[in-house]
């Protein structure tokens, strides 16, 4: 059986089309801000019976720069206090530095790829989860998507 890619995404992006234009048939998983509850055991379990029975073999997390939640997070706005809200601006808390001189489109850039190591990190973490891709039977990458120039950002999410 042929694997198929599983693509974790924002929906508010609105990039499944752009998506499937390049990767083909894909299956897709939504989270806002691409900010899952993976690390509960009921929802893990769903996406690991998922992941099982649509024979996955890649899995992509992917981060739009101009991603609502995280120009939200860039420019200060809080609009809902939303978990990805919280999320997003933890992460810019935890790594301020790596801001610091930025221009605004590297600042979203950087906190879109940094959301994507993030959610890797999750990932792994679930050991049913972790294990396939440790043991390579599922490949894990990042894909930032550019919408300002229709571009993905391809990567290797090293573990």
């Amino acid at each position: 059986m042929k694997k198929q890619n599983l693509f974790l995404i924002c929906p508010e992006c609105y990039i499944e089309n752009a998506i499937r234009d390049k990767y083909g048939d894909s299956y897709f998983l939504t989270a806002l801000g691409t900010v899952f509850n993976i690390d509960e055991f009921e929802y893990a379990e769903e996406v690991n019976q998922f992941i099982t029975n649509e024979s996955i073999g890649t899995i992509y997390i992917v981060n739009d720069s101009s991603c609502t939640f995280i120009k939200n997070t860039i420019e200060g706005v809080n609009n809902s206090n939303t978990q990805a809200e919280r999320v997003l601006k933890s992460i810019i808390n935890n790594n301020k530095k790596q801001f610091d001189g930025l221009s605004d489109k590297k600042q979203l850039m950087k906190l879109a790829r940094l959301n994507t190591y993030r959610q890797a990190y999750e990932l792994l973490n679930v050991a049913f989860i972790g294990n396939k891709i440790k043991d390579n039977q599922i490949i894990l990458k990042g894909l930032i998507h550019d919408r300002a120039n229709s571009l993905f950002s391809e990567f290797d999410i090293e573990i």
